[in-house]
């Protein structure tokens, strides 16, 4: 309690000396109307009548969803993305076509990464976004081994978006590949038999690589009003294989459709979603196979009342067919009312609701690099959601936002690592030998969120957004919610020093988290299993990034990574990389 309080004070104090400073800085004359909190901008359905503007260093307000399966997703490891062009109205001037940034770090980590974007008319806009990044730097283990941990992460995206009347039809093509070793070992020292070469009791020391290409299809009306008629869709395809053989497709196709009605407005989000993966372990029947999925999914709803207050009634619809499962309809409410005592300045919210989770392969995967590459998890019921909050300014440079949801969540999937005595090769005494490939086991689980968010900026000078969030678990069978922190907070500064300098730093922490081995007498033993618990210690990551521009097209860059110099583990028996840092030169033209 003592360290959880700590961090919270040292979070607040920082963030209150930044907007103090802010506060006192004569040079800020220019006034920042902030309109309507954390609400992002629709700028796609209008004319696309000047290029994009990229800028160099950017900080962006968070977004309030928060994933049950927590885990510290700390970006030690590379540069803040930049994000893809925005169209942009109010600009005629000639901004260029693009971005090149390069650079080197500690451990020989090279970075490059491309922006280009093309207006081939006032109504249409065309774009390619690249990036590599890759460092082969050692990590020691608590335990004391020093093991190779290289990453290698790269994508490419083409975007295509075309203005046809009020609405936009965008086409994105992606493809990213993401490589790196299962290095991790909790708590003692490698066993011997793991650091044979060629060993194949498990998944120590191999390599693992993502590969994932994707096209999305998609027609908007981002400007329509609550009560106008629209129908728009969103059509989503990717193909997911891993070094180990895994194969996903995924399809996912969505329709919407608003009509109003002679009292309210009629809401319809209906679609289907298709996933198949090959070559993992079904858990039903003990093979290696092939498990596929069809859930159809349809969410009518009511909508009345007007801007300022306004109430959807309506439900929630799943009918699912899974091939390793029983096949299952689920149904949840859908109600949401909204509040706008005083019109931008502060908004109230509340609502019931429900979502039907699929667990597809790539999901998992992407949320836990380091489980078994051959799961097969079980999708997740959020059969009652109960939320709400307010959000408003607190002055016209100032937005906050203060919510509390409690989430009821059937077959939430949770990760351990298995143990057993390794028998074989004659060793004597058998080793102990721990999986670091990680397993899965469910429970039910009651999740309470409380959330609070503040968004500062002062001019073009200081921008500052931090976010504490405070989570309580209830669960029917296990002990512990394991690997999910009880609270995580974040800070994120910018300071523009002058028109050449700029400088940013991300600060994030997470509380202690519980994480499990389950012990067995050998890997063939039914002897009843035993429950070991270990703490993850606080994670504490500091980042600090600075840019300076040499010209109008020339600037130099350079980040910190996990100042903080904390070798947190963002997975049982997996710390991060320490301190590194990573320094280049961009060029736009």
């Amino acid at each position: 309690m003592f360290k959880t309080t700590r961090y919270i004070l040292a979070l607040l104090l920082l963030g209150t000396a930044v907007l103090a400073q802010a506060q006192k800085d004569t040079t800020l004359t220019q006034e920042v109307e902030v309109t309507k909190a954390y609400k992002p901008t629709l700028s796609d359905a209008n004319k696309l009548n000047s290029m994009p503007t990229i800028e160099e260093t950017e900080h962006q307000q968070p977004t309030f969803n928060y994933s049950i399966n927590s885990q510290p997703v700390f970006s030690t490891f590379s540069v803040n993305p930049l994000k893809a062009a925005i169209v942009e109205t109010t600009r005629n001037e000639d901004n260029g076509y693009g971005l090149v940034r390069a650079g080197l770090g500690t451990t020989f980590r090279p970075y490059g990464e491309v922006f280009f974007n093309n207006q081939n008319s006032k109504n249409s806009l065309f774009g390619i976004h690249a990036m590599h990044l890759s460092s082969f730097d050692d990590i020691e283990l608590e335990g004391g081994n020093k093991v190779d941990a290289p990453f290698m992460k790269n994508e490419v995206d083409l975007f295509i978006k075309s203005l046809f009347r009020d609405n936009v039809l965008s086409v994105n093509l992606d493809f990213k590949h993401d490589a790196f070793n299962y290095y991790g070992y909790p708590l003692s020292a490698v066993p011997d038999p793991l650091l044979e070469d060629d060993q194949t009791i498990n998944y120590f020391d191999t390599k693992q690589s993502f590969a994932k290409g994707g096209i999305n299809i998609g027609l908007n009306n981002p400007t329509a009003e609550y009560d106008d008629q629209t129908i728009s869709f969103d059509f989503t395809y990717h193909y997911f294989g891993t070094k180990t053989e895994q194969r996903e497709h995924y399809a996912n196709f969505e329709l919407d459709v608003q009509q109003p009605m002679t009292m309210g407005v009629g809401l319809l989000e209906g679609g289907i979603l298709y996933t198949q993966a090959s070559d993992i372990y079904l858990q039903a029947d003990s093979t290696t196979g092939n498990r596929s999925q069809i859930i159809i999914y349809a969410k009518p709803a009511w909508f009345i009342g007007d801007e300022t207050a306004n109430l959807k009634l309506g439900v929630n619809t799943w009918f699912a067919m899974v091939s390793d499962e029983d096949t299952e309809a689920k149904i949840s409410p859908n109600i949401r009312a909204n509040w706008t005592p005083v019109p931008e300045l502060i908004s109230l919210y509340a609502g019931i609701d429900g979502d039907y989770i699929s667990n597809h392969y790539s999901k998992i995967a992407y949320e836990n690099p380091f489980i078994d590459p051959q799961h097969d998890v079980m999708n997740s019921f959020q059969k009652l959601r109960f939320y709400g909050g307010f959000d408003g300014k607190l002055s016209p440079k100032t937005n906050f936002k203060i919510s509390a949801e409690y989430a009821m969540i059937d077959n939430q999937p949770f990760y351990y690592l298995s143990e057993a005595l390794y028998l074989e090769a004659g060793y004597n005494p058998a080793p102990s030998i721990v999986d670091n490939t990680f397993k899965v086991l469910y429970d039910n689980i009651d999740r309470l969120k409380l959330n609070a968010e503040i968004f500062h900026a002062s001019s073009d000078k200081v921008d500052l957004t931090a976010s504490v969030n405070y989570y309580s678990y209830k669960l029917d069978e296990q002990e512990e919610a394991w690997n999910l922190p009880t609270w995580d907070a974040n800070l994120n500064i910018g300071y523009k020093v002058n028109e050449q300098l700029s400088l940013s730093a991300d600060i994030f922490l997470m509380g202690e988290r519980k994480a499990l081995i389950i012990e067995s007498a050998n890997l063939y033993s039914s002897a009843a299993a035993i429950y070991r618990s270990s703490n993850l210690e606080t994670a504490f990551d500091l980042n600090v990034k600075g840019n300076y521009q040499i010209t109008n097209k020339f600037s130099v860059f350079a980040q910190l990574n996990n100042f903080g110099f904390q070798k947190y583990q963002r997975w049982f028996g997996y710390p991060v990389q320490s301190f590194n840092m990573l320094a280049g030169i961009s060029y736009s033209f």
